[in-house]
């Protein structure tokens, strides 16, 4: 029979089309043909020796000997060549037809996480040293752009696979500043309040003791993180990851701590190239909001979600997800590939 799931913190809910679903039967990939593929492209701005074709580097791990915007570097930051926002204005809403046409200037901030020197390296290949570079890097851009009086929210995201939206093969990220809290964030945030008005503890501390006590949708785990299918998981194989104690903002996260979320994270995304042979997927941050204080009640978390199904007229027309798998299976599935 098919089951609706509700998402706790949005109030969303999710159908479970069980009578569709099945165990997940993919063709892993061997572990001793994982290709790393082409190390450098001459023609790619991205590649190392090609930085004058880039904006000038905001930011670098690089040699101590080497200098910006010269070869010698491990990960680098630049601004996005073709930004949609811009600092050169304000963003002050206007009104106008009794608010029915509301805008205003794009103010905001888009850069470019070059994640490595590698051409076409797959993050799922990344060692761990390179895992934690890329996890260090979105904290500390975020603690720069932060200092932006005029910047409400920071999203950082990656695209894997053209089919998520990635226009260029040579591994990276985005960081986008903007002037407004986005409406999914803005939800989870009144949900999450709701909750603790209600309770006086944070919903996502309630869904992880949940998850560790229930074990069956856990995907990887360490002292500090959990990396789990959610109960109401939109898609097959969503995965969310989140530290075990409470946090409402990944930009305070120590460098020890960044170390073992990035054993978490390489083997989510090891887990998930090997058993669904790399699929395309998009990842992303949500943190709490750069003004806004809702530490007591938040909690930062990332989510990857793999593009296996489309979204068709049912979920235009109402803004719901009909999921294929269920969690639980898609949990076991990833749980038991071995980690590189």
């Amino acid at each position: 029979m098919p089951e609706m799931r509700r998402d706790p913190i949005t109030k969303s809910w999710v159908i479970i089309a069980t009578e569709r679903a099945r165990r997940p039967e993919t063709q892993l990939i061997d572990g001793d043909s994982l290709n790393e593929g082409t190390p450098h492209d001459p023609g790619c701005f991205f590649c190392s020796g090609n930085e004058y074709t880039t904006p000038p580097e905001v930011m670098a791990y690089r040699k101590e000997e080497s200098l910006p915007d010269k070869p010698g570097w491990s990960l680098r930051v630049v601004p996005n060549k073709y930004a949609a926002l811009n600092m050169d204005g304000n963003f002050k809403p206007s009104n106008s037809n009794k608010g029915l046409k509301v805008s205003g200037y794009a103010t905001g901030m888009a850069e470019v996480i070059i994640e490595t020197d590698h051409h076409s390296k797959n993050i799922a290949l990344f060692t761990d040293e390179e895992t934690y570079a890329v996890l260090k890097s979105y904290r500390d851009r975020y603690l720069v752009l932060s200092q932006e009086n005029a910047i409400e929210y920071i999203t950082i995201f990656r695209n894997n696979g053209k089919e998520a939206g990635a226009t260029l093969i040579h591994p990276h990220s985005q960081v986008l500043a903007i002037p407004i809290i986005p409406t999914n964030v803005q939800n989870e945030i009144i949900g999450a309040k709701e909750h603790y008005d209600q309770t006086l503890s944070c919903i996502y501390c309630d869904i992880i003791e949940n998850e560790i006590k229930e074990k069956k949708r856990i995907v990887y785990e360490t002292d500090n993180f959990i990396a789990f299918a959610p109960y109401w998981s939109r898609i097959p194989f969503e995965t969310w990851v989140a530290p075990k104690f409470h946090s409402a903002r990944y930009e305070v996260l120590s460098n020890s701590q960044l170390e073992e979320l990035a054993q978490v994270w390489k083997a989510v995304l090891h887990k998930i190239y090997v058993g669904l042979d790399n699929p395309p997927y998009n990842y992303y941050i949500h943190t709490a909001p750069v003004h806004e204080s809702p530490d007591k009640y938040y909690h930062w978390h990332m989510e990857l979600i793999p593009k296996l199904t489309m979204a068709a007229g049912f979920e235009l027309a109402t803004g719901m997800f009909i999921n294929i798998a269920i969690p639980e299976d898609c949990a076991e599935f990833l749980r038991e590939i071995p980690v590189r």
